[in-house]
């Protein structure tokens, strides 16, 4: 097998003009889409970030308030208790004086 060493040589130039051509027109637009797509990445992150964090807040802030309100349920039970207990014992002492008469 002869090797032609002008086709060799031809395609050895051919190739390095590609590469040049490839690196001096589509490198940079290339490496300008991936930084610009790292940069929207990185400030979609940042946005996921401090929506959690705020997520976490009024998460927070609803246990609390279900805290408040269970408390509040149960100072009115409580409240309401008493005072049913109340009136049946005026209800019953009404009742005692009214069967003594």
């Amino acid at each position: 097998m002869q090797i032609n060493w002008f086709t060799v040589i031809a395609q050895i130039v051919n190739f390095l003009v590609l590469v040049w051509l490839m690196k001096k027109y589509l490198y940079k637009p290339i490496l300008a889409a991936i930084d610009e797509r790292e940069k929207k990445i990185a400030a979609e992150l940042a946005d996921a970030k401090s929506k959690m964090t705020e997520a976490k807040k009024e998460q927070d802030e609803f246990q609390q308030k279900n805290n408040d309100f269970d408390k509040h349920k149960k100072k009115l039970m409580d409240q309401a208790t008493s005072d049913a207990d109340k009136e049946r014992e005026k209800l019953l002492d009404t009742a005692k004086r009214k069967l003594q008469v």
